[in-house]
């Protein structure tokens, strides 16, 4: 028998008791919203079991569905549910559909058919257009519609159309929708040691607020806040007495705004040097592949995760034979994650890095958009790329696919 936290046995009474239409689940990561509402969506399938009826599976891509939704039912319903080539999965005597709903016309695939019900994985991820009309599609009596996201600015529309409307009722006396948010401490299943960690692992401001307590906050301020130049600066001579394990470098292509190759040196317990940085304004290509032939012969054939902005340039980096890699360009997830070693002290910059210390100072939240004002970013994005992408488990498998091998 699944066992459920306190927080998550309050969504399934919900579902039990008041019957709500649309379900939101908000709130921290790890905190559980994810795993009780693909309970629930395996609940709302079995209740029509062999009935023949459609139900919807959306999320950011089949990957991401994977991994936050179908191995977990997966592991409740105890056997394989393998997608068909309509991407549909047969379960309970129903049919599971599953979409991608990350991109604008996203919505055009979900038309056409009646849905009993739906579950939306990660909603901040998914078009607006798209999750509306997903929860138009469940028009079959009784159809329930379930939403797990992390939070994100207070005027997304998950949150204005949706949580904001909490307690909402239709005219015949239904609850239309119900909200819950989760903080990391609703998930009582955690190791006090691991939420420990999590919590001073975590960037402070804005992800602090997100990630631990599920709170919908605008970003604001300077963006690398737990950046402290006492602490992380390191002096060339001390780099050069340390011991690296591994090697690679980020790129940002530039012209009129500075182009840049930053380098990073990682030790054997994890800890990431930028060793140097090369910023410079007005450079062609060939001068990048010439700074570029210089690190690898200094440090051998190393990574470059390269700005994609620049198809024929990565190309061309690629026929110089350098191993030049499409960066993963996450924006929020990439700055949490550069963030979380500056708070942790697993990131140093060489203090002789002069386009770095111009921009660690002015690099600020755009208190509108939600994301870093696109200014002082040069250098700072090419640490994002190097480290984000170097780090990814699943970048390093696509790196070292059959094709990337070739390429090298």
């Amino acid at each position: 028998m699944t066992m459920l936290t306190k927080k998550q046995t309050q969504v399934i009474n919900c579902i039990r008791k008041e019957q709500p239409k649309i379900l939101l689940c908000s709130g921290a990561k790890r905190s559980g919203k994810t795993f009780v509402l693909t309970y629930a969506f395996l609940g709302q399938i079995a209740r029509y079991r062999n009935r023949g009826l459609s139900f919807i599976l959306g999320g950011a891509d089949l990957a991401a569905l994977r991994r936050n939704v179908i191995d977990d039912m997966e592991d409740i319903v105890g056997h394989e549910l393998k997608p068909n080539k309509a991407n549909a999965i047969s379960l309970f005597g129903n049919k599971i559909y599953i979409f991608g709903g990350q991109n604008s016309d996203s919505w055009k695939r979900v038309r056409g058919f009646t849905a009993a019900g739906a579950f939306l994985n990660e909603g901040t991820a998914l078009h607006d257009t798209f999750i509306k009309e997903c929860i138009s599609r469940c028009s079959y009596p009784d159809a329930r519609i379930f939403i797990d996201t992390n939070p994100d600015m207070p005027n997304h529309s998950i949150k204005t159309d949706y949580i904001d409307k909490d307690g909402q009722m239709l005219n015949n006396g239904r609850l239309n929708i119900r909200a819950f948010n989760f903080t990391l401490f609703d998930n009582d299943a955690l190791d006090d040691e691991y939420v420990e960690s999590i919590i001073q692992a975590t960037p402070s401001g804005m992800f602090t607020d997100r990630d631990i307590y599920g709170r919908w906050v605008s970003a604001e301020g300077i963006v690398y806040s737990d950046f402290n130049a006492e602490r992380h600066y390191i002096s060339r001579s001390r780099i050069d007495n340390m011991q690296f394990v591994s090697y690679f470098a980020g790129v940002d292509w530039g012209y009129e705004h500075f182009g840049n190759i930053s380098v990073f040196g990682e030790t054997d317990n994890g800890v990431v040097v930028m060793i140097t940085e090369h910023a410079r304004q007005h450079k062609e290509i060939d001068y990048w592949v010439d700074i570029a032939q210089g690190i690898k012969d200094k440090y051998d054939n190393i990574p470059f995760y390269c700005d994609y902005a620049r198809p024929e340039h990565v190309a061309r980096f690629r026929r110089e034979g350098l191993k030049a890699l499409n960066a993963n360009k996450e924006v929020i997830s990439g700055i949490e994650q550069v963030a979380s070693r500056f708070k942790t002290d697993r990131l140093f910059i060489c203090d002789d890095c002069v386009r770095f210390r111009e921009e660690i100072t002015m690099y600020a939240w755009n208190e509108r958009t939600g994301e870093p004002i696109k200014q002082f970013d040069d250098v700072l994005d090419t640490i994002r790329y190097a480290i984000y992408t170097h780090y990814d488990d699943r970048r390093k498998a696509k790196v070292y696919s059959r094709k990337e091998i070739k390429i090298w």
